[in-house]
């Protein structure tokens, strides 16, 4: 197998500016005969539901911290089953009690609807959807399914079978969706395009009528593979007989050809018929299209769990494969560094270079009016500051299920995973309480919030990402193997209370000490200068060497090399501003005529300068490889969208 010890996995880096980061555990329950299940708006920012009867995180009587919101609205109703199954909920459904699990990332549709409402972003308008407009978005189906599935293939058909039959939009204008979905025996790519609307929004469109409404497919991993979902579809050619790896919606060759985006001939191409083409789709019409926003993630994933294939990095992330088999069994902790990569020690690493700073910081500013003024590019990471939450869910095959008293776990990092630790949720343990996870939002400080607590941290280091690096990196490491053996030693009880207890109480002890984290990095670094001395040094301590005050950090050399330091007062410049042709050597390519603006001078490619990070581990520099189960795989999700506020540029960065 892939994995060592046989789990499947996925992940998710739910990379929202303004998404609201509490994890929340939502009770089964039983409901009476004839129930009706609201259908509530995607919401995203605090908080994304209210008054709602899910869970009493959510109720205003019962959370201070909901006091004075307005009760969330209902777009209309669908049957309710008899008994629904507890899961544990973020942003977006993740995990349920039996093991079933998602990641999502969002991609684009050819046809598509505007949200219902007009795109109203609150929750609370009383609007109801209209007979034949979409009633279900995402969440609502990973809802429904986590509600009332057990394997990935009831949750694909359930939510296929709904789309259909009550119609479905994305998120975004031209939004589609990409989920993974494992069970611990099976993992999936779920892909889903609407079809109630048309190429430019309108509705009704071509296949009004026609009782198609949405366009899906999914496609079962092969065993010892991984897979990645960058914010575009990714299943390509459909295997009409081979229902072991395929399942698609009824009618959906037809549909393609009855809305003139298929010629019916050959096998469907499922991403470029019913996605737009990665090479000519922008989100923003006044920028040029960026399809390395998803091929450079897809690349680096890829190289880094089957580095024998030697993939080289391309434009078009359709150029690479579905999945690719991994060179070696790897484990959680290898998905955990995976979500931290920067490209470090690559030609891309972001640690170098101008747009890194004096200090080597991996985090860009992404929009705002100088990009779209200039023009230009940078690689996305697969950590990125905006990050909500990341998750990575290992569900355990079945001869482990009942040793550890649990059918998954879902671990989290809130914030930015670079600077962030994992901390468990089983699935066999409501967590109902309210603690440092499900608390907390981005619009007041407080420190009894985990996100808040790594929130800080991370933007502290961008005082200097390199000397706060050396304090920050091996902490979380550290943390992470504490947690790793007060886990491990709980599962060993098959005692869910056991893991309860466990889980509650690392989940404090990680947010506290990343507190105090946080205040030692304020004592330490001040003014440009680095204190060797925290806490209440004793006067007769400071002149010796473990307690130097006031250390010079200065520019490094190699940084002042590059801008062209002398004895010149006047401003420095690397070049001269203007808009440049993209040059970009580290890409073999070729130029198809749909997209003139790739092509590329052919030149020598530049090495990159080496950054020291200080002492201990550096958990960015080592290949590690994202795992694949024995009988199934591990998919990893490399984004979402973020509806958050836009500006003239940046809205096709903010929201994915």
């Amino acid at each position: 197998g892939a994995t060592e010890g046989g789990s499947t996995f996925v992940t998710h880096t739910n990379d929202c500016v303004e998404c609201d980061s509490r994890f929340i555990y939502i009770p089964a329950k039983d409901w009476p005969e004839g129930s009706q299940k609201a259908i509530t708006k995607l919401y995203h920012a605090f908080p994304r539901e209210a008054n709602t009867g899910r869970s009493s995180a959510y109720e205003v009587g019962e959370n201070p911290e909901m006091a004075g919101q307005v009760s969330s609205a209902a777009l209309g109703y669908i049957p309710q089953v008899s008994h629904t199954f507890a899961y544990y909920e973020g942003s977006y459904p993740y995990m349920n009690e039996h093991g079933l699990a998602f990641g999502e990332s969002t991609a684009s549709s050819t046809l598509w609807v505007p949200e219902p409402d007009g795109g109203s972003s609150h929750y609370s308008v009383n609007y109801t959807v209209a007979p034949g407009e979409p009633l279900l978005g995402l969440t609502n189906l990973m809802q429904v399914a986590l509600e009332r599935c057990i394997t990935a293939r009831c949750a694909i058909q359930l939510m296929g079978d709904m789309a259909t039959k009550y119609g479905w939009y994305g998120e975004d204008p031209a939004c589609g969706e990409t989920l993974t979905i494992t069970d611990g025996a099976e993992t999936w790519v779920f892909n889903i395009a609407n079809a109630d609307g048309s190429k430019n929004g309108t509705f009704p469109g071509p296949l009004a009528g026609s009782g198609f409404r949405a366009a899906w497919a999914a496609q079962r991993l092969p065993e010892g593979h991984v897979a990645v979902s960058p914010n575009t579809f990714t299943i390509r050619q459909l295997k009409v007989n081979d229902t072991e790896n395929f399942m698609y919606a009824d009618g959906i060759f037809e549909a393609a050809v009855t809305a003139g985006l298929w010629d019916g001939k050959g096998a469907l191409d499922f991403a470029m018929v019913w996605g737009p083409d990665p090479l000519t789709n922008t989100y923003d019409p006044t920028v040029r299209p960026i399809p390395r926003y998803s091929s450079m993630r897809s690349w680096r994933i890829y190289s880094r769990v089957a580095p024998s294939l030697g993939l080289k990095p391309v434009v078009n992330p359709l150029d690479l494969p579905f999945s690719v088999p991994v060179d070696r069994p790897i484990t959680r902790r290898d998905l955990f560094d995976l979500t931290r990569d920067h490209y470090e020690g690559t030609e891309f690493d972001m640690r170098v270079g101008v747009l890194a700073g004096p200090f080597g910081n991996p985090n860009r500013y992404e929009g705002g009016d100088g990009v779209h003024q200039h023009g230009g590019e940078f690689p996305r990471a697969i950590s990125i500051p905006r990050t909500s939450t990341s998750t990575v869910i290992e569900s355990l095959p079945q001869h482990r299920r009942e040793a550890v008293a649990s059918p998954a776990v879902a671990w989290l990092a809130t914030d930015s995973p670079a600077s962030s630790v994992y901390v468990p949720f089983y699935a066999s343990a409501p967590q109902t309480e309210m603690g440092p996870y499900q608390r907390g939002n981005l619009f007041k400080f407080t420190r009894d919030s985990a996100w808040w607590a790594f929130n800080f941290v991370a933007n502290f280091m961008n005082i200097n990402f390199q000397a706060i690096s050396e304090q920050v990196l091996p902490t979380v490491q550290e943390l992470q193997d504490e947690v790793d053996r007060q886990t491990a030693e709980a599962e060993t009880s098959g005692d869910p209370l056991v893991l309860l207890e466990t889980q509650m109480r690392l989940q404090s002890w990680v947010v506290d000490q990343w507190w105090d984290l946080a205040d030692k990095l304020v004592v330490m670094f001040s003014d440009g200068f680095k204190n060797g001395c925290t806490g209440q040094p004793l006067a007769h301590e400071r002149d010796l060497q473990k307690c130097q005050v006031a250390l010079h950090l200065g520019y490094p050399k190699q940084w002042l090399d590059m801008i062209g330091y002398d004895y010149n007062i006047h401003p420095h410049y690397v070049r001269p501003g203007g808009v440049m042709k993209m040059t970009d050597p580290g890409f073999n390519i070729s130029t198809p005529p749909r997209a003139p603006w790739t092509s590329i001078p052919t030149q020598q490619a530049s090495e990159p300068v080496a950054t020291s990070f200080g002492a201990g581990r550096d958990p960015l520099s080592a290949a590690y490889a994202v795992a694949m189960v024995a009988v199934a795989a591990v998919a990893f999700m490399a984004g979402r969208a973020s509806r958050g506020a836009r500006d003239a540029v940046g809205d096709h960065f903010q929201r994915m």
